[in-house]
């Protein structure tokens, strides 16, 4: 059976209720989907998701009339997953967002490194945000989940204050990842830190150590920073029999 399209929107939904897709839905529902009134979406917002159909379908502006709410499972992870991740040259980024997000990253953080030759602007800011509003239609999650302005490594780490930081290291021994994952009760918030192609400059390893962050390893080979971020979410979710 044919899966329906999913479309997230803002306005609150109930039964009965009317409500507008976003222009790049629209477009995606007219062109691509070739959909008309009358068809079957599903609708999600805040978490629930919805069973609806299309009412009208123009190019000025899509709607869809909200029948009941869907009684769904799984889309996202037992535990808020933040990713802070060292911005990479290129569009690599985009890779991170999008992967990450198919894994189920509930917050990604690009963070500024010495040792990173890359940046991010408001122009590449917005276009992560509707690679990450795609792949989490893509993988039927059930929110979208948030790509934050760029802060500095310093700042991010911090962040272990408050919630575990597992930060990838190529020193960190064996066995430190499933280490440090049972110091934590499962279903807590965490996040995970990726350096730079250039990999972390001493003076960032040190304040990730004085912030209380632990160091893991991601096994004997050396990953590129845009293929860690995934790979150590995939991980823990495995070492949290997530999967």
């Amino acid at each position: 059976m044919k899966s329906q399209p999913r479309f997230f929107v803002d306005a609150p939904c109930t039964p009965g209720a009317q409500v507008t897709l976003r222009s790049d839905d629209v477009r995606h529902a007219r062109l691509v989907l070739r959909m008309r009134a009358g068809d079957p979406v599903v609708v999600v917002c805040d978490g629930s998701a919805w069973d609806a159909r299309l009412s009208q379908v123009s190019a000025g502006r899509t709607t869809a009339r909200i029948d009941a709410l869907r009684s769904e499972q799984g889309g996202e992870l037992p535990a808020f997953v933040t990713v802070l991740q060292a911005v990479p040259k290129g569009a690599k980024f985009d890779d991170v967002v999008e992967k990450t997000v198919e894994l189920g990253a509930r917050r990604i953080v690009p963070v500024r490194c010495e040792r990173g030759y890359a940046d991010a602007g408001d122009r590449k800011l917005e276009r992560w945000r509707r690679i990450a509003r795609a792949a989490a239609m893509q993988s039927r999650r059930r929110f979208v989940p948030e790509v934050e302005s760029p802060i500095a490594w310093a700042q991010g780490v911090r962040l272990a204050r408050s919630q575990p930081v597992l930060v990838a290291y190529e020193r960190a021994p064996s066995g430190s990842l499933a280490a440090a994952l049972a110091k934590s009760s499962d279903g807590k918030p965490f996040a995970i830190a990726i350096g730079p192609e250039g990999g972390l400059a001493p003076a960032e390893v040190d304040a990730a150590r004085a912030a209380g962050c632990d160091f893991v390893s991601l096994g004997p080979t050396t990953l590129r920073t845009e293929t860690a971020a995934a790979a150590l979410l995939a991980a823990c979710a495995a070492c949290r029999g997530w999967w």
